[in-house]
């Protein structure tokens, strides 16, 4: 009894996928050249507000990491407070 499959002779087989020619003059795109895309759409004082909200908002992250690593290491006393922020005494 012969065996009912999908798969046929009568299918013809596939060609393979050719790949597209490979371009040597692509620019790549660095957060830099992103950055400029973007503030080239901005006013220079729009520009300068989102600098200013990033970076109190970076300055903000910052000291909240030292107020949680300075309360973590509150139990530990105060020269493992300081060893965990580098702070060393010769």
């Amino acid at each position: 009894m012969p065996s009912s499959s999908s798969s046929d002779a009568t299918t013809p087989p596939l060609e393979p996928l050719s790949k597209p020619p490979k371009k040597t003059s692509r620019i790549p795109v660095t957060p830099a050249v992103l950055r400029s895309i973007f503030a080239s759409s901005r006013t220079a004082m729009e520009e300068r507000s989102i600098s200013r909200v990033a970076f109190f908002r970076f300055a903000v992250f910052v000291l909240s990491c030292i107020g949680i690593s300075l309360a973590a290491s509150r139990g530990r006393g105060i020269k493992a407070g300081a060893g965990l922020l580098g702070v060393t005494r010769s």
